[in-house]
């Protein structure tokens, strides 16, 4: 009976410590205003994005409100970049739970708070209970965080009752 009693307690250790792993195991992998991994806003160049997840499946120039933007896109993650010399990481779209790197191998982009992309709506709620949904167009859009010093914001988008892409934006593009 000894022997059960602690195998149980055991047993429940250790899916507790695997339940809460990925929130806290990959700060690297952490998602905020200005950042989604290691992927920064006004600092990450396009060079560099190309050196980590190798060349864009896509690459377009579009508008976005008043200007025009060089949209990228890989597997689960799309990247709009600024169009001028240095053509840094302007606004940061994570579509899949999961990225793979070159330069930093798996990363696995989630929320201080532990959203990921996959997540239910239901848990986005409970994790964020103040951020206020925007709904059109057939999903819903969250304002998780915004950013003192980043001047932007921090987003989830849901469709279906799944969080669908979790973006890091500038407030404004104009």
């Amino acid at each position: 009976m000894k022997l059960l009693r602690c195998l149980l307690v055991v047993g429940l250790v250790a899916s507790s410590l695997t339940a809460t792993s990925g929130v806290s195991a990959h700060p690297r992998d952490e998602m905020w205003p200005g950042k989604a991994g290691p992927i920064i806003r006004g600092e990450t160049t396009m060079s560099e994005l190309r050196d980590w997840f190798g060349p864009p499946d896509s690459r377009r120039v579009i508008r976005v409100a008043c200007i025009r933007v060089i949209r990228l896109r890989w597997d689960g993650l799309r990247v709009y970049a600024e169009r001028d010399k240095v053509r840094t990481a302007d606004a940061i779209f994570v579509r899949s739970r999961v990225l793979e790197s070159a330069e930093h191998g798996e990363l696995r982009i989630h929320t201080s708070r532990g959203l990921r992309v996959g997540d239910r709506h239901r848990k986005l709620r409970r994790l964020y209970p103040h951020a206020d949904p925007d709904e059109h167009a057939g999903h819903i859009h969250y304002r998780l965080k915004t950013g003192n010093k980043s001047n932007a914001r921090m987003m989830g988008k849901v469709v279906d009752g799944r969080v669908v892409q979790l973006e890091a934006w500038p407030f404004e593009f104009c």
